[in-house]
């Protein structure tokens, strides 16, 4: 597993790191919280990233915002002194888990489980999002496309004095000879109506 642990001092690092090694994982990469690490982690793609601070900073809450917007792996933060506003910032600025106090081993190992089944759901969960929202503005446009061609059918019905199947029909003909679609044939009519009268 592709584990990267952001650390606020060597300490930190140190008893982290241990503390991951004892729960059967390995650390492949460190970052200082003053470095730059946001750029440089979503090229790594962890699968899991561990912010170990005692408090987290505007600075950190504020890179932790920049990284949960490109759902790249689970963030847990481990802070040492946080108190409940803090944790619920934590969360809120993008972390799936914030724990406080000492850790062991196994509570480290549950903690991983748990935030990668919650990252899974929630990526789950936005790409069903995006696919409603796919529908909806598909939906829309046909639904647009449905005004617009009832539009220029009862114009072409009105100008040309046509039944309404042969307003439709030439409207069809016109797009299977241009090679547009329905919808696009009906805006050019009402754009080219608009413009004579």
């Amino acid at each position: 597993m592709n584990i990267i642990l952001i650390y606020e001092n060597v300490i930190y690092q140190n008893t982290t790191a241990m503390l991951l090694v004892d729960a059967g994982y390995t650390v492949n990469k460190t970052y200082d919280t003053d470095s730059q690490w946001f750029g440089d982690i979503k090229a790594d793609s962890p699968d899991v990233l561990i912010i170990s601070t005692s408090a987290p900073n505007d600075k950190l809450m504020q890179q932790l915002g920049n990284f949960k917007e490109q759902v790249i792996c689970p963030v847990i933060v481990l802070a040492n002194d946080a108190d409940i506003a803090i944790t619920q910032d934590i969360i809120l600025a993008g972390a799936d888990s914030c724990v406080t106090g000492k850790l062991t081993a196994e509570r480290m190992q549950n903690l991983i489980e748990i935030s990668l089944a919650r990252f899974k759901v929630t990526r789950i969960r936005l790409e069903e999002i995006q696919d409603l929202n796919k529908n909806i503005e598909l939906l829309e446009s046909r639904l647009s496309d449905r005004k617009d061609i009832e539009k220029a059918k009862g114009m072409l019905m009105n100008t040309y004095n046509m039944k309404e199947e042969d307003a439709f029909n030439a409207m069809r003909r016109m797009a299977m000879d241009t090679g547009n679609k329905l919808g696009d044939v009906s805006r050019n009519i009402i754009s080219m109506s608009t413009i004579l009268n």
